[in-house]
């Protein structure tokens, strides 16, 4: 009896034994295939950055990548690059023309990666590429916005010598930025007793100017059309020998044939801001 008590024993030690065995071996595996996802999931070269990117403006970019080890099993830092894809021919090269090349706008290593600030000048769409752990390149495309620009118009006047000869007593520099795209014409007038010589130039437009019948005056229209927080700098050079207080009179801003922005006549080395024109209410 004792016998048959002790090999009962027995076999339930043994049993126990074998589903510990069995629970303990479905636990490794269990840890064996999470370890293998966590691998599959951290294999590969990323790029990222966050929020908006706004044209203009320093941006923060990330190149991340696996962690690289030795043979020993101590890390090791593994070097990185990003690439802008540019429109046109490149002038590295004379062997032949392209129509697109691209620039290098990154390099740099790191345990698990590295990040760097680019600035985009202009809104638009555009393709990097990038490598790290990886021979091959990966692709990704960055949409740049235009972010917080205002429409605006400023006149700043000076009086002393301009010009190549020193020709001209006279100088007022508009600036006009829109935040909508659309044809611009700035317009406004000098004052009397204005000199027949004078120049006038505008950057990304054109102009034109008329006297008005029987004054000394010189009425200066600037025309042309901007994209989308576009700008345009008119710069006006002349001779007077008015003894006035004023040197420019009012001028004006229409966008798309709307007049938005006004400024009030400056004096000599004075500046002012436009302001919206005032409607009558009907």
């Amino acid at each position: 009896m004792k016998r048959k008590v002790f090999i009962l024993g027995l076999l339930a030690i043994f049993s126990a034994g074998v589903v510990f065995w069995s629970c303990q071996k479905e636990e490794i595996l269990d840890d064996e295939l999470m370890l293998k996802k966590a691998s599959v999931m951290t294999v590969g070269d990323d790029l990222n950055w966050d929020g908006t990117v706004c044209a203009g403006e320093d941006h923060e970019f990330c190149l991340t990548f696996p962690q690289a080890t030795k043979g020993n099993g101590d890390l090791q830092s593994t070097n990185g690059q990003v690439q802008l894809l540019i429109d046109g021919d490149d002038p590295e090269t004379t062997d032949e023309i392209e129509t697109e090349y691209w620039i290098q706008i990154a390099h740099g290593g790191g345990n698990t990666g590295f990040c760097f600030n680019y600035t985009f000048e202009t809104a638009g769409t555009y393709n990097l590429q990038f490598k790290a752990s990886d021979s091959k390149w990966s692709e990704a495309t960055v949409t740049v916005e235009n972010c917080g620009c205002e429409t605006s118009f400023s006149g700043i006047t000076e009086c002393g010598t301009f010009g190549d000869d020193d020709q001209y007593n006279r100088k007022v520099v508009f600036t006009f930025k829109t935040e909508l795209e659309g044809e611009y014409k700035i317009q406004g007038g000098l004052t009397n007793f204005t000199g027949e010589e004078f120049e006038v130039n505008v950057t990304g437009g054109e102009y034109d100017t008329r006297v008005p019948g029987g004054s000394s005056n010189r009425i200066i229209t600037a025309t042309g059309s901007l994209a989308e927080c576009g700008e345009v700098v008119v710069t006006v050079l002349w001779n007077s020998d008015n003894s006035g207080d004023y040197i420019i009179g009012d001028w004006s801003v229409e966008l798309d044939g709307e007049k938005i922005l006004v400024l009030e006549k400056l004096l000599c080395d004075d500046e002012g801001e436009g302001y919206e024109p005032i409607t009558e209410e009907e």
